[in-house]
Order: structure tokens, then C-alpha cells, then sequence
């Protein structure tokens, strides 16, 4: 069976919170999966650092999880967005952006983010991506299901997530 559980990511920005998923049966969550695997290849220090400035400052403390910072990936989204964005005095170019990190926006106060991978096509479906791909929209459908049918709730906040019943992990059958 695959389970996986909604794990709280970053919660300290100011305007969104993200979640992580992990396997049931994994120590280390999708997103940690996706750092680990990127942050030791020098090639992509700097890209990697540019897009958790992006998802932390711009997204996470000073706007929120405005539709146009995501790509929509079918029933899952991508980051980062295209174009170019101002971080305090840093300018980041988004145009051939050799990473892709998948998630789930849910509204501009929560964003679950999954795994990604190094975009070597021109689709999501193919190159390297592509198995995050399919597993970035599995997840944002099992977790869309679970929020339609009250298995898992916003809570009043819009920021956070729980079991129906309030009860720890919050697991996705």
C-alpha cells in the first residue's frame, strides 16, 4: 500500500507555510530527498540557492503563493515560475532554470512541496523530471481527495493542515 504522511516543511514565514510529503516507509522526506541529491553538485549550488531565496523570502515572508509563481503540471505545480524576481537587492532570472521542484499550491497560504529533478526536456513528462512528475501529480491527487472528502482539514488559520480527528502524523492512504 502507499502511504505517505504531510510533513511540516517551513512555517516561519509570514505570509505561507509549506508542507513536505515522505513515504510511509522512507526516513527523509521528498523535499530533503531533492536538496540532498542537488546541494552537493557544484554545478547546481548557486540555481539551488536561488530557489529556496525564492520559495522562503518571496513566497514564504513577503507575498504569498500568488498563482503566477507556480507552473501547472497537470493536477501538481513546479517551481520556480519563469521570468525574473527581486529579491531585497537580488535580481533572479528564472528563463532556463535547470531545476524543477514540484508541488501542490493549495491557496496563497499553503504549499505542499514534493521531489524535482534536473529539467533536461522540454516536458515534464520526459527527461529527468519525469519521475517526479508522475509522482508529484500522484501525490497532489491523493491529497486533493483527502481535502474533499474531510479526511484531512485547513484549519481556520488557512496555514496548516490536520487529520479530521486532530490526530499526529497526518497520513494519506
Amino acid at each position: 500500500m502507499n502511504i505517505f504522511e504531510l510533513q511540516l516543511f517551513d512555517d516561519n514565514g509570514s505570509e505561507c507555510t509549506f508542507y513536505t510529503v515522505k513515504w510511509d516507509d522512507q526516513i527523509v522526506s521528498e523535499t530533503d530527498k531533492f536538496i540532498e541529491k542537488y546541494e552537493i553538485l557544484p554545478k547546481f549550488e548557486s540555481s539551488l540557492n536561488e530557489l529556496f531565496s525564492f520559495i522562503v523570502n518571496i513566497i514564504g515572508n513577503k507575498k504569498g503563493a500568488k498563482e503566477i509563481y507556480f507552473r501547472f503540471e497537470n493536477s501538481a505545480q513546479a517551481l520556480p515560475p519563469s521570468g525574473t524576481y527581486q529579491i531585497g537587492e537580488i535580481t533572479i532570472k528564472f528563463g532556463n532554470f535547470p531545476l524543477r521542484l514540484y508541488c501542490l499550491r493549495i491557496s496563497e497560504k499553503l504549499v505542499i512541496l514534493f521531489n524535482g529533478a534536473e529539467k533536461t526536456s522540454q516536458t515534464a513528462q520526459d527527461g529527468n523530471t519525469s519521475i517526479a512528475f508522475r509522482e508529484a501529480n500522484i501525490f497532489a491527487k491523493k491529497i486533493l481527495e483527502s481535502l474533499a472528502n474531510g479526511e484531512i482539514i485547513i484549519t481556520a488559520n488557512g496555514r496548516n493542515l490536520q487529520n479530521y480527528n486532530n490526530t499526529i502524523p497526518i497520513l494519506i492512504y
